[in-house]
């Protein structure tokens, strides 16, 4: 039989006995509640301006002691507008959680953790389109966490939200989808090890931002964009079982962005080295419909403002509609492997996987077991090409099939906040 420590278990009854749960309710709540169950409170955003969870700075000191909720508490929310989520910091040492209640709809206008370590927020609806009245601002990006702080700050979670600027787009032109929306998650700047998994994103300029190192972007949709789908932009990112799909406006509608369902760049510099990044298992969608409006050309996995160095593109099925399927450029020692890349559209250009470069620095990689209608890899004469092959629809469509139901299975079929199939 095996041995538990005494010290072990005790600091489990610990955890479980400073663990509690608190409740928001717009409907029945009130501000002089105590949080319980039966007597909630009435809005997140008034918890927080009230100053009831513990606020702990970057060396350990809490702000306020005396406040209710504490470092592994939880704080569910009802259905019904909860206000804004706004907190400038806090370092806590175990994570703070706001989430729906089981069986609840909440929706707030949006998020904002300037910087501090484990915030969950979960299951939210987040637009400021459902405000009952005028907000003080609107925010250029719906979800914010880690815009400030050093390395301490980390493990900001924005998880199985629904998050869009607004459900009804059938009226905006070209020049609103440009200017309207909102971006999406933005994850970082500072800190590190963000993590945006399985939300859903609609209507947005960008999609996910990935800014800070080991930032992870994981089984989201993001679906109806006007500029790139998933930025990924530090060293050791992931982003993996994203479901990215319709682009909106081109260059011919006045768009000058070339859009791409995820691009790697160097944050803030836009061109630089980029190390360690893993970008697998993704499912790229120019288009779901032929009669969508404003319809763009959008290149699939766009690399190419390196050197990058250490990269993993592995299992992505990407269906775009202009020349670069998958291109690295200054890629160095970076692996390509077992891709699927398709058009469905014969006039137009036929998507490629490319190795190129800028700087004369793509060397020592491995293109493996791809399948496209061409591969573009003479800039790296030192590549290991191996059992790359013309892609078939049939191909496409299995590949594609697959990908998706081990989507499916991971995060399920229909997003629990958006009540959206994801392709």
């Amino acid at each position: 039989m095996e041995k538990i420590s005494v010290a072990v278990v005790f600091a489990g009854v610990a955890m479980l006995v400073h663990s509690a749960t608190f409740y928001c309710d717009p409907k029945t709540g009130a501000a002089q509640g105590d949080g319980s169950a039966v007597r909630p409170w009435r809005t997140a955003e008034e918890v927080l301006g009230a100053r009831l969870i513990q606020l702990t700075d970057s060396q350990g000191k809490l702000a306020n002691p005396t406040a209710p909720v504490k470092a592994g508490d939880t704080v569910l929310l009802r259905s019904g507008w909860q206000g804004v989520i706004r907190i400038a910091s806090s370092y806590n040492a175990q994570p703070i959680t706001f989430a729906a209640d089981a069986g609840q709809t909440p929706q707030v206008g949006w998020i904002e953790i300037g910087e501090g370590c484990n915030w969950i927020v979960k299951g939210l609806t987040v637009s400021p389109s459902l405000s009952p009245a005028p907000l003080d601002r609107l925010p250029k990006n719906l979800v914010t966490l880690g815009e400030h702080g050093g390395e301490a700050s980390s493990n900001l979670v924005v998880e199985a939200c629904f998050v869009y600027s607004t459900l009804d787009t059938a009226a905006w032109s070209a020049k609103d989808w440009m200017e309207r929306p909102a971006c999406g998650i933005w994850l970082g700047r500072h800190g590190k090890a963000h993590l945006a998994r399985n939300n859903y994103v609609l209507n947005t300029r960008f999609g996910i931002n990935l800014c800070a190192p080991e930032c992870v972007a994981e089984g989201n949709v993001i679906d109806s964009f006007s500029g790139d789908g998933l930025r990924v932009m530090r060293d050791g990112q992931v982003a993996r079982y994203n479901v990215i799909k319709n682009i909106y406006v081109s260059q011919e509608d006045g768009d000058a962005n070339h859009d791409d369902g995820i691009q790697v760049f160097l944050f803030n510099k836009g061109t630089g080295l980029v190390r360690g990044v893993n970008i697998c298992e993704n499912l790229i969608v120019a288009c779901e419909r032929d009669d969508l409006p404003f319809r763009a050309p959008m290149q699939g996995i766009g690399c190419f403002d390196g050197p990058l160095a250490g990269f993993t593109v592995a299992g992505n099925v990407v269906l775009n509609n202009t020349w670069h399927g998958i291109s690295l450029y200054d890629a160095q020692g970076c692996a390509v492997s077992n891709n699927v890349v398709f058009s469905r559209w014969p006039n137009r250009e036929q998507p490629w996987v490319m190795l190129g470069q800028k700087k004369k620095s793509a060397h020592g990689n491995t293109v493996r077991d791809n399948w496209a209608r061409a591969f573009n890899l003479k800039d790296d004469a030192a590549v290991k090409a191996e059992n790359n092959r013309p892609v078939t629809e049939a191909e496409f469509l299995k590949r594609q099939a697959e990908l998706l139901d081990t989507i499916n299975t991971r995060y399920g079929k229909i997003h629990p906040a958006a009540q959206r199939p994801r392709l």
